[in-house]
């Protein structure tokens, strides 16, 4: 039997909360994902709601009740999609007082290619979280680039083996539902249409990310500039600097390379950190291309 490492990270944890926190200006992904899978996890939560507004019953909860313990996280690169799912198993701990594990595939999920191993490796990631999350009691099997495992069936360039992987993968998110599993399956992906619908079909919660424009970008640029001093003259010439491309910035363009930059630009200079100084940088930074997403046949 093919066993399969994955990365294993238990909840709460300081450093899942520091990132969860850090994660602005992407709160109405943060809390539906939050809620979605209190939903999942905490079904005397939704018994208590009914006893309390729908005493007389509500004939939809026996559809909710049975959703597929699957959300796809999908959208741009540099988004926050990956630190969301990555993170959100601390605050989801804090809400349910116990203690959940997030269980990462590896980035050589598909092998080296040979006949069956594909499946193999799928069939063993499942199987490794559900022993994981039996010993926890609540887990989310994390799968990045979910793309690389579940691209629709349909597609020309689909051969055999990724056709078997896409059947076994579906095949162990019913299982967890048919179990009642207490595993969530979080699939993130840049490039949702290749997704076979099967999969998507099966999702309970799908959230888009996107870059950040308008009161998203103010509170980025705000969170960039914390424990600085500046003029509202000074803010809305870099807000508009930053709207100067067609192609907006990404969450990492903004706070990963812009910000480090000129932190480090401040260090050479051995001067603060100020909003002119970021100014500077993102004079001559353009923001990372966007995304073209591959259409389906």
């Amino acid at each position: 039997m093919v066993e399969l490492q994955l990365l294993e990270t238990s909840h709460p944890s300081k450093d899942a909360k520091r990132a969860y926190e850090s994660l602005v200006a992407i709160d109405e992904q943060k809390e539906r994902l939050l809620t979605n899978l209190e939903m999942l996890y905490n079904q005397r939560r939704i018994d208590e709601w009914q006893t309390t507004f729908h005493p007389e019953g509500l004939p939809v909860l026996l559809h909710v009740g049975k959703s597929t313990p699957l959300i796809i996280l999908s959208g741009e690169v540099g988004c926050g999609k990956t630190a969301l799912a990555n993170s959100i198993a601390t605050p989801l701990a804090e809400r349910l007082v116990t203690k959940i594990i997030t269980l990462e595939t590896p980035s050589n999920i598909r092998g080296s290619g040979m006949v069956g191993e594909l499946s193999n490796r799928i069939a063993a990631a499942f199987k490794s979280a559900k022993a994981k999350v039996t010993k926890y009691g609540f887990g989310l099997l994390v799968i990045d680039e979910a793309d690389d495992l579940a691209t629709s069936r349909s597609q020309n360039q689909a051969h055999h083996e990724d056709r078997a992987g896409l059947n076994v993968l579906i095949k162990e998110i019913d299982q967890l539902t048919r179990e009642k599993s207490n595993l969530a399956v979080l699939l993130i992906t840049n490039r949702l249409a290749v997704l076979d619908p099967a999969i998507r079909r099966r999702t309970s919660l799908h959230l888009v990310f996107e870059r950040p424009v308008g009161e998203r970008l103010k509170l980025v640029l705000e969170y960039i500039l914390q424990g600085t001093d500046y003029t509202s003259e000074q803010f809305n010439k870099l807000l508009k600097q930053t709207q100067r491309s067609k192609t907006p910035y990404s969450f990492s363009d903004l706070i990963q390379l812009a910000s480090r930059q000129a932190i480090l630009r401040a260090l050479q200079l051995n001067q603060p950190f100020t909003l002119p100084i970021l100014m500077d940088v993102l004079a001559t930074l353009e923001p990372s291309p966007l995304l073209v997403e591959a259409k389906i046949d």
